[in-house]
């Protein structure tokens, strides 16, 4: 999985993490996703890429979990991103 080489927008990146994990449950989260359920190694390898500590997932990756979650469709970028006036 490509991986954000910078730092300079960590913060945004776990406020969508963020906002993503907060749909389901990982195994619920994980079907939702992939549309199978996933042994338990797959869903912790799921949320780790999902977890900002142990992972920076590129925006592709972000763009893709969000085209198959609805529920994040209807957010603007600001909430998505946690981006504050």
């Amino acid at each position: 999985m490509p991986r954000k080489k910078e730092d300079l927008g960590k913060h945004f990146i776990e406020h969508a993490c963020h906002k993503i994990k907060d749909i389901a449950k990982a195994k619920e989260l994980y079907k939702k996703v992939y549309g199978v359920e996933g042994s338990e190694s797959e869903v912790q390898t799921f949320i780790n890429r999902l977890n900002a500590n142990r992972s920076n997932p590129g925006l592709d990756y972000i763009g893709w979990l969000v085209e198959r979650l609805p529920e994040l469709q209807e957010q603007t970028l600001g909430e998505f991103f946690g981006i504050k006036k």
